[in-house]
């Protein structure tokens, strides 16, 4: 069985050109957008597939309590290894999909580095809000990144999209990209093939994940939103920017979810 990228914690990152300062810039954009959503400090927060939690290290630094959830074992490890001596991030291993956590209710929850697409199945994406909004006080905010969705044609076969290189350290990574057919009729916007040759200084490791990708846009957001019953979606904002129209996105974009 060949391995995954998300085993590799510190080479992860690289390989989805994460550039430095990226993260501070989403925690200063978080902070900003609940300042401005929210008529209460935020001191408790959960960080949902939070890996091994970047964003969550700055805020616990800072002062704020935070929760991260994640199912991978490896970023998990690697999380607590980071934060070894901040006693204000923990850290469980749990399925986004649905979950319970013995934990008092967060002021906000977040969902960052545009994996919410991930859950394709209706149910999947109910249950999951229905998780958030059962840790979540009322009022509470939940921001939810996505990837922009504007560019995918459908294709009748696996295509390969791109090829590149990328440097962790010493470590370097050839990066294949493809994206693979879908069904007309399943709500999906793609499935992508990530395929990465990491070269060690001692031997080569091949990895291969397949991520199938949900069609989310503002409009459907608020749609589930709403079926869940739970949560009403109060604003969209696109790259990290409060003055950018949606309609000029170019690489992502944040729901604003309220609980009610």
């Amino acid at each position: 069985m060949e391995e995954s990228i998300y085993q590799f914690p510190q080479i992860f990152r690289r390989v989805h050109m994460e550039a430095p300062g990226d993260i501070e810039r989403e925690v200063s954009f978080l902070k900003q957008l609940w300042r401005r959503h929210l008529k209460r400090p935020v001191r408790r927060v959960l960080d949902i597939a939070c890996g091994d939690s970047p964003h969550g290290q700055i805020l616990a630094r800072d002062g704020t309590h935070v929760a991260g959830i994640d199912r991978s074992p490896t970023m998990i490890a690697a999380g607590r290894a980071a934060a070894a001596g901040i006693e204000r991030l923990r850290f469980y291993r749990r399925r986004i999909e649905q979950f319970r956590l013995p934990e008092k209710r967060f002021d906000a929850a977040f969902f960052m580095s545009e994996t919410f697409p991930i859950m394709t199945r209706n149910r999947d994406i109910l249950t999951h809000l229905e998780s958030v909004a059962a840790l979540l006080m009322r009022g509470g905010i939940y921001c939810i990144d996505i990837d922009y969705q504007g560019d995918i044609e459908l294709i009748n076969a696996r295509t390969l999209w791109r090829e590149r290189t990328a440097q962790a350290g010493d470590v370097r990574v050839d990066i294949r990209e493809y994206h693979r057919p879908i069904e007309w009729h399943e709500a999906m916007h793609s499935i992508y093939e990530l395929e990465c040759t990491i070269h060690f200084a001692d031997r080569s490791v091949i990895t291969r994940d397949v991520i199938p990708v949900r069609y989310i846009t503002p409009p459907l957001m608020d749609l589930f939103a709403r079926a869940s019953r739970k949560f009403e979606m109060i604003a969209a904002y696109a790259d990290l920017s409060f003055t950018r129209p949606i309609a000029q996105c170019y690489g992502r974009w944040l729901a604003v979810l309220r609980r009610l």
